[in-house]
Formats: C-alpha cells, sequence, structure tokens
C-alpha cells in the first residue's frame, strides 16, 4: 500500500512538471502573439503615469463605463476613451498656437536694464563738406574740351550737354577731384576736441563722398575699414610720425584691451560743449564754381565710424555766417549670442561673420545698401559712380551721358517698389548710430560785443576775416550714460519646452518619465521577456541533456570493425521495401516527446511494482 502511495505521488510530480514545461514551452511561442501583446498594453494602461488611461484598463467597473481594450474589428470607445481622445486634441490645439507663435515671431527687442557709458564707444564720425564741390580758380585753369573738364562735369552733375563723352577711369578722376577741390587746410580754421586745441590736420582725414571730396574726423583707417586694402585708395599719403595710432573698432567687438595712448576712433572725455568736438570753417564765397544745393555753407552728416557716409541725401545744411550746436545721442543695439541659432529669415539682422560684403570688411546696413547700389549700377548701365565702392576694378566712372542711366538707377533704388532695390540689405545685429539736432544762430563780429567763446581773436578781427563766410560748429554728448536696446529671444525653446510641457501636464499628467516609460513597454520590456525565456529553455536543454544517448557515428564504426568482420553488402531495394511497409490492422505509431517518453506509465494490477526513474525524483 505504501509503494503505490509513493508511485501515485510520484507519477502526479512527474504531471505537473510536465505540464509547467508545457506552459514554459508555449509562452515562448506565443510572446509576440496578439494575446501577449494585448496583456503588455493593459499592463501599461494599468501602470501608466498618464492620466486616465487605468479607467479604460479597468476590470472593475462596467462596460459603458470604460472602453474595452481589443485589437479586433469589434473593439468600441465609450466615455474614457472619448475623455482621453478630446484632451489629446485640445491639448494638440493650445500646443499648436505655442508653436506658431514660437516660430513666427522669436525676437524681441528691449531696453537693457543695464546703462552704458559713452567713455566705451567712439565719438561719432563727422563729415563736413563745402556746398562748394570746385574752386573757380582751379576751373578757369580748365581747358573745355579737355577730358578733366568731362570728368568736372560728372562731379558736378552737369549733363546738359550730350555731346560729351569719354570714358573715365579711377585714376584720371582721383587726380582732377584733388586738384578742384577745397583742402581741408584751407576749409578748417580752428579745431579743438576734449577742452584741447589740435591742429586740424591731426584730427581730419580727407574722404571721398557723393558731394565730393570732404573733410572727415574719427572714422576708421581705410585699412581697417576696406577688405582688399591698398595705398590708391588713400586721398593723402600716410603719415608714419602721427601722433594719433589708428586701431580696428567694430560695433560687436568693440576695442581692443589694450590701447595706445592716443588713438583713433576717439572716445569722448566727458559731456558739453567743451569736452567735444569745436571746428570754425571757412566757405570761401567768392569760389563757388557748382554746387547740389541753392545755398552757401557746409553740409554736415554724424555717422558711424566703420560707415561710409552719404552726404548728399542724409546730411544737414549749416549756412555760412552761422554758428551751431549740435548735441549728440548715440544709439546703440546689440543681440545675445542665441539668437544665432534663428533662422536669418526669421531674425532679419546679420552678425560681422555671416556678412559677405565684397570691399567693406566691417558689415552694416549701409554698407552693404552702397555695394548694392554700385552692383546694380553696373549691371544697368555699365559704370559705377565715382563715390561708390570700386567692386569691379576695371569698371568706368559714370559720366554726365550716363546721367538720366543712373537717377533712374537711384530713384527706383530708393524708394523701393521696383525690382531694382536692396531689401537683401539686412540690419545688423550689432548696430551703432547717432541721433544729432541742429540748432543755429548768427555769428555776431561787432568789436563792442565780447563773446564768451574760448576762440581766437584773430579769426573775427583780424584783417582777413569775414565772418559772413564762416560757421562755427560745436559736436558734443548731452549725457554720459545711455541705455542700449538688445535684441534676445523672446520665445527660445526653452520656454516652448516649458509652456509645451505646462499644457500636456495639465490636460494628461505627461512628462519626460511618460516618455521614458512608452520607451521601456515598446523596447525594453519585450527583449527582457524574450531574454528571460530563452535562458530557461537553454537551461531546461541543459539539464536534459545527459538523458539523451551517445551515439557513434556510424562511419567510425565501420572503420573499427573493418579490420575483423567481413563487409556486407548493402541489402535489396526490395528488401528496403519490404520492411518498409505497414503490417495491415496495425496502425502507425505517434511520435513521442521526450517528455512522453519518461513519463511514468498508470500502474497495472498484474505488475507487482512499477518502474521507478529515480533521476526524476
Amino acid at each position: 500500500m505504501k509503494t503505490l502511495t509513493d508511485t501515485r505521488f510520484r507519477h502526479s510530480a512527474a504531471s505537473m512538471g510536465k505540464k509547467k514545461d508545457s506552459g514554459s514551452e508555449d509562452d515562448e511561442s506565443s510572446i509576440c502573439s496578439c494575446a501577449a501583446i494585448k496583456r503588455s498594453v493593459v499592463y501599461y494602461l494599468k501602470n501608466s503615469t498618464l492620466h486616465g488611461l487605468k479607467y479604460i484598463a479597468e476590470e472593475s467597473i462596467t462596460i459603458p463605463e470604460r472602453c474595452v481594450f481589443s485589437f479586433s474589428i469589434s473593439s468600441f470607445v465609450v466615455f474614457f476613451g472619448i475623455a482621453f481622445v478630446l484632451v489629446v486634441i485640445l491639448s494638440g490645439f493650445f500646443i499648436s498656437n505655442v508653436y506658431v507663435k514660437w516660430s513666427a515671431s522669436p525676437i524681441i527687442i528691449s531696453t537693457s536694464a543695464k546703462q552704458k557709458l559713452t567713455s566705451n564707444m567712439p565719438f561719432p564720425a563727422i563729415t563736413i563738406c563745402n556746398l562748394n564741390q570746385a574752386l573757380l580758380s582751379k576751373v578757369d585753369r580748365i581747358s573745355r574740351s579737355s577730358t578733366n573738364f568731362s570728368l568736372l562735369m560728372g562731379l558736378c552733375d552737369q549733363g546738359a550737354d550730350t555731346t560729351i563723352s569719354y570714358i573715365g577711369t579711377w585714376k584720371y578722376f582721383k587726380a582732377i577731384l584733388v586738384e578742384v577741390a577745397q583742402p581741408c587746410e584751407k576749409m578748417l580754421l580752428y579745431c579743438s576736441f576734449g577742452s584741447r586745441k589740435e591742429e586740424c590736420s591731426l584730427l581730419f582725414n580727407s574722404i571721398l563722398t557723393d558731394d565730393g571730396l570732404c573733410c572727415n574726423f574719427n572714422a576708421l583707417d581705410p585699412s581697417y575699414l576696406i577688405r582688399n586694402y591698398s595705398d590708391d585708395v588713400r586721398w593723402e599719403p600716410a603719415q608714419p610720425n602721427m601722433r594719433y595710432e589708428p586701431i580696428d573698432w567694430t560695433p560687436e567687438k568693440g576695442y581692443a584691451h589694450k590701447l595706445p595712448e592716443f588713438y583713433y576712433p576717439r572716445t569722448s572725455g566727458g559731456t558739453g560743449i567743451r569736452m567735444g568736438l569745436t571746428v570754425v570753417l571757412n566757405a570761401s564765397i567768392a569760389e563757388y564754381y557748382c554746387t547740389k544745393s541753392m545755398s552757401v555753407g557746409f553740409k554736415v552728416l554724424v555717422h558711424n565710424p566703420a560707415e561710409l557716409p552719404k552726404v548728399s541725401n542724409y546730411g544737414f545744411v549749416v549756412t555760412a555766417g552761422r554758428e551751431a550746436r549740435i548735441p549728440i545721442e548715440p544709439v546703440y543695439e546689440d543681440a545675445l549670442p542665441t539668437i544665432r541659432s534663428i533662422k536669418k529669415s526669421v531674425r532679419r539682422c546679420l552678425f560681422s561673420d555671416e556678412n559677405d560684403l565684397a570691399y567693406y570688411r566691417t558689415y552694416s546696413r549701409k554698407n552693404c545698401e552702397l555695394e548694392c547700389e554700385a552692383t546694380l549700377l553696373l549691371r544697368e548701365c555699365s559704370c559705377v559712380l565715382y563715390y561708390l565702392p570700386r567692386i569691379d576694378p576695371m569698371a568706368r566712372v559714370c559720366g554726365p551721358n550716363d546721367n538720366a542711366c543712373t537717377d533712374r538707377v537711384q530713384t527706383e533704388i530708393e524708394s523701393s517698389m521696383t525690382n531694382l532695390s536692396c531689401e537683401s540689405c539686412w540690419p545688423g545685429c550689432f548696430e551703432l548710430t547717432y541721433k544729432a539736432t541742429l540748432s543755429t544762430a548768427s555769428i555776431v563780429t561787432d568789436p563792442r560785443f565780447q563773446a564768451g567763446e574760448n576762440l581766437p581773436d584773430y579769426l573775427f578781427h583780424g584783417p582777413y576775416s569775414n565772418a559772413s563766410e564762416m560757421s562755427i560748429l560745436h559736436f558734443y554728448y548731452m549725457s554720459n550714460i545711455f541705455r542700449s536696446t538688445t535684441k534676445s529671444e523672446m520665445f527660445g525653446f526653452t520656454e516652448f519646452l516649458s509652456n509645451t510641457g505646462g499644457l500636456l501636464g495639465l490636460f494628461m499628467g505627461f512628462s519626460i518619465f511618460s516618455v521614458i516609460e512608452i520607451v521601456y513597454y515598446i523596447t525594453v520590456r519585450p527583449y527582457c521577456a524574450s531574454r528571460t525565456l530563452r535562458q530557461r529553455h537553454h537551461r531546461r536543454l541543459e539539464q536534459l541533456h545527459w538523458l539523451t544517448p551517445v551515439r557513434v557515428p556510424v562511419r567510425r564504426i565501420l572503420r573499427r570493425q573493418r579490420g575483423t568482420l567481413p563487409r556486407n553488402p548493402p541489402p535489396a531495394y526490395s528488401d528496403l521495401e519490404m520492411r518498409q511497409k505497414k503490417k495491415p490492422g496495425k496502425p502507425e505509431p505517434k511520435k513521442r516527446s521526450l517528455w512522453q517518453t519518461l513519463q511514468v506509465r498508470p500502474v497495472n494490477q498484474g505488475d507487482v511494482e512499477p518502474p521507478v526513474y529515480p533521476y526524476l525524483e
């Protein structure tokens, strides 16, 4: 009786082991089945941190309250499923609004909270032009039938005589311009800067503008202004023993850390007339020959030291016999480096290393417009005006016969209503401009009048003085501090991410860990499950490997018996056919698996003791 009980117990344990391993094999074969995927998704819905998903997979609530999850065609969505979809759509709508705002207007211009000092910025460049473009005494020496006179007519913008025809070159034009223009040493009678009297030749240099040859103060040296610099662009030979040393400066990089004692572009020493620039000018009215205005005096422009001036269009006029006060206010615009990641077409400004100017080294909108105007004139009129950048050294200088073409092109450029425009010239992300206001009064030279200005008396009471031909100009800062404007990201990626995360968290409880959960349930969890099943299968095979009989290869057996036993001939084909014939009435035996082979047979009544396999215990 005891033996029978033990036998039944061992038989039950073997049957349970068979069922367990059979279930493992089923799991392994069905890991990618629809049922397994369904179980994984249901498990995710129950354990997800997203709001509302657990109600979809909840089994304790009624069917009308939830959406029955199924991969079949008969699946349907009810309360919580519809609610979750609506929440996703609503959050997507608000996120799209945030994205449109982020992509459409990413830049904001705000006033800087930190004040800047004018001592850290260069004093503005000041260009002064005599309204007279050619001295009468010099023009009288030029033959009316010579090429030089034709060049002079191009300077004076006199194109009525259509019989004038010539091919102007820069070399000849430069020579005639220097010959007929009023030199700076004749126009500037007195100069002081920073409460100190200076020689005007040390402060001013000759510069070419659209109003002819003018005098310029505090502009960049041509070697730092022009990309392919050569001595040919200088109007005066460089003086190696000058007191002031030229240095480089850009609105973006500013000044270098180490500066010489005397340099230019200069900075301001303070505020008020005493610390500014004061000049006394001589108009030489008796020498007037041609001018672009109907008055006598001077045209003045306050501009960036890194830009070439267009005095004819943007300068203001100071007539002779007047004293003018010109207070100046700097306007500085900078940008944060974070806006570099925004497309140029969206931020609408360029950094200095993003420019593609061919003539100028420093990018600014005005420099770009000058190059653009020269390119359009060269394309439409096959010439370039004398004051524009020489982007093509072989291009000819426009003459009187080209006035009709040049006037048309310039009108279309300034109107910005045609194809001939320079709209591609965007502002620089770092720009420095100056606001200047003008107030004038008449100069009084009565000896009884006691002037308070600290100016030399010989200028107004000398034997050769004529106050009606003089002008006094004062340029100065009103304050030594100012506030700049800064271009920054109004809606950067961080703000977009925070707003998007706030909306998703408000509607669905979404967070970064929700993304990690989704990635885990899609990739990590299935991989770990399949890897565990494979390891379990390998361990089971290793445990049962000793049950498999080791069969010696037939060839090795024949090789061993080749010397002792006679070699039997192979059986005939008919014999093999007879062996394979099935016996009548006997069913074909079914293939048995390993566990079916090792399974304990049921106990028969005739057996005294059933066979026992100790390795299964």
